[in-house]
């Protein structure tokens, strides 16, 4: 050991050199462009990686965030090599700064943070939620600047780059006492289920103490070790960790599996993409652009639509309706409304003369009326409004009429109910409905026109470099597209939206999980001050001493990370296994949903060994200042 102190004073003895200012202007400047660069960059390296190469949003926006955060902690590196310190004034002064310019670029919030769809979503909510918004960007892109400065001054705040760890991981490790027999018991509580582990513990402690009891009742002597407080503190740090990413992974995993049920049952019903031309219901030459698309690399399927609101009404109940005309040949190409029909036929609407009505004891029988109809297939909640049946008959009525002599007359048609879809999403079962391509042709005055061309694509989440490619194939004007991230935006913003909310939120159990990391590295160094005091005397640096409780805290971060991820993981199977019911008449689904994405679980884990990290950067300064005389007063 004295070798080893010797060595490291003689490696880290600092040299004479003037003290750095208290505030620089290169570190200032070097802490704004860390800290403004990093949502600029953010923001418009998704834009063009997304726009120009073609790259999918989630991983476009990936790369973008990956690329600024980078940005961030070189630029903290940068800071605290310049002004040979961590510069925490300098940060402090561009965050005030970074603050200003978020503020008074509310206008200008999607180009400027790091995702276009969350900043979409902040700024649907109000002014209020979107400047809350950039906030969280300015902290988050500081916070990282902030962790470079202090890594940089880990490295070079000696005078020359010292990347060795080895040594003071060791001191760490002895600081610690987290021995492998009290990780394999914490590892055997995890595996065997948090709860089981915890009866276990206590039924062993009541063991003890009654062999304990029964020592001392017969005057004999029981020896029974007692925990230290820095290593009862160590393990309190480990357990909020756990929970804190515990938490997060679980939720963050049910809603994924919302938003992907969700995601389902909406690409189920609708297209992937859609082409549309500037003029409603002025596409006459459909046939010709749809053999064009199909020969888009990509695009795997292309089916016609005409798209129109009208009123349904059914004996006394009336309500609102989308009414679209379909080509039921090319339809399952696109959409799964074939597979969602769960009455009657699709093929009805092509042949409305082999309509059978369904009575309520299953068994098939000819329409109820002998005149022939054209078909129409509704959604199960507006057959259920309507009160009608397979082979019912519903009455259209569309504003779009003939011209009369007092203006627009409204146009009614009876059709009879040739099928029954159900999609499992209230919004589409309660408002859509679907005619034969011709029939609505026919009905809406509409000629060989259509709205436009619905699509689908090989890769859901690459649907907007293909619809450019559809663009790009149909030379632009008078033709536009839209993918299904388009068509839905304000859905899956506002998912979006909850989702960061809620990781929020939930972000500040392992915020205060780090809290309890700075008490116990506190304390740590209250009862290691001589230790520390002759590792200062005999030459290491500050930035060794810092080195030490850097790795403790990490230390810490790291094995309750590990425990919440085993956590977490373990959950999500068993609801994914067992599954938590609920009420398919309220939620249109039976069993909670649960979605494992190895992104998510790996981002949790980075942002709680980043916290983990940051929460050590005051108790070790502390520790790096101690004067070596006062901690050997007392000896």
């Amino acid at each position: 050991m004295d070798a080893l102190l010797t060595r490291e004073g003689a490696r880290e003895a600092p040299a004479t050199r003037r003290s750095p200012p208290v505030f620089s202007a290169a570190s200032f400047a070097l802490a704004v462009v860390g800290a403004l660069g990093a949502p600029l960059l953010a923001g418009f390296g998704q834009v063009l990686l997304g726009d120009r190469f073609g790259l999918a949003p989630n991983l476009a926006g990936a790369l973008a965030v990956a690329v600024a955060g980078l940005w961030a902690l070189a630029a903290g590196v940068a800071t605290a090599a310049v002004g040979r310190r961590i510069a925490f004034y300098e940060l402090g002064a561009a965050f005030l700064v970074l603050v200003v310019l978020v503020l008074s670029a509310i206008p200008f919030g999607p180009r400027l943070a790091g995702s276009q769809l969350v900043v979409g979503a902040w700024a649907q909510q109000g002014k209020l939620v979107l400047e809350l918004g950039l906030l969280l960007v300015a902290v988050l892109s500081t916070a990282l600047a902030f962790a470079g400065a202090t890594a940089g001054f880990l490295l070079l705040g000696s005078g020359r780059l010292d990347a060795s760890f080895s040594y003071e991981l060791f001191v760490a490790k002895s600081h610690l006492n987290l021995h492998a027999r009290t990780l394999a018991a914490l590892f055997a509580m995890v595996v065997t289920g948090l709860f089981p582990g915890l009866l276990v513990a206590v039924i062993w402690s009541a063991l003890r103490d009654r062999r304990e009891r029964r020592a001392r009742a017969a005057g004999e002597v029981f020896y029974r070790p007692r925990m230290p407080a820095t290593l009862l503190m160590t393990l309190i740090s480990i357990g909020g960790v756990a929970i804190g990413v515990w938490a997060l992974t679980v939720v963050l995993s049910v809603m994924s599996g919302f938003e992907a049920d969700l995601k389902s049952r909406i690409l189920g019903t609708n297209a992937h993409g859609v082409v549309l031309k500037y003029g409603q219901n002025d596409f006459p030459e459909w046939r010709r652009t749809r053999d064009e698309v199909l020969a888009v690399r990509g695009v795997t399927g292309a089916t016609p639509f005409l798209y129109a609101e009208v009123m349904i009404s059914a004996d006394q109940s009336l309500t609102g309706a989308v009414l679209k005309g379909i080509d039921p040949k090319t339809i399952g190409t696109v959409t799964e409304l074939q597979r969602n029909v769960v009455e009657g036929k699709l093929e009805w609407l092509s042949h409305p003369d082999e309509i059978r009505w369904t009575d309520p004891l299953g068994a098939d029988s000819p329409p109820r009326s002998a005149e022939k109809l054209a078909g129409i297939a509704i959604g199960r909640e507006l057959a259920r409004g309507l009160h009608v049946a397979v082979g019912d008959v519903v009455n259209v009525v569309s504003p779009l009429g003939d011209l009369g002599p007092a203006g627009p007359q409204p146009k009614s048609r009876p059709f009879r109910v040739a099928a029954i879809f159900y999609t499992g999403m209230w919004e589409y079962d309660s408002k859509f409905a679907y005619l034969e391509l011709g029939v609505a042709q026919q009905f809406f005055g509409a000629g060989d026109s259509v709205t436009g061309l619905e699509l689908k694509v090989a890769d859901v989440d690459a649907a907007r470099p293909v619809m450019r490619r559809v663009l790009a194939t149909l030379e632009g004007y008078p033709y536009r597209v839209k993918d299904w991230g388009q068509l839905n935006r304000n859905l899956f913003s506002a998912l979006q939206m909850e989702k960061v909310v809620m990781a929020v939120i939930l972000g500040f159990i392992v915020l205060v999980a780090s809290f309890i990391i700075v008490a116990t590295l506190i304390l740590l160094v209250l009862e290691k001050r001589r230790e520390v005091a002759v590792l200062k005397s005999m030459g290491a640096g500050m930035p060794s001493v810092m080195k030490i409780f850097v790795a403790e805290g990490l230390v810490i971060g790291a094995v309750g990370t590990a425990f919440g991820l085993l956590l977490g993981y373990g959950t999500c199977l068993f609801i994914d296994k067992v599954g938590i019911p609920l009420d398919p008449e309220v939620y249109y689904i039976s069993n909670l949903p649960v979605l494992v994405e190895p992104a998510q679980f790996f981002l949790v884990a980075l942002l709680a060994v980043f916290l983990s990290y940051l929460a050590t950067v005051y108790p070790a300064a502390k520790a790096a200042r101690l004067d070596p005389v006062e901690g050997l007063r007392g000896e």
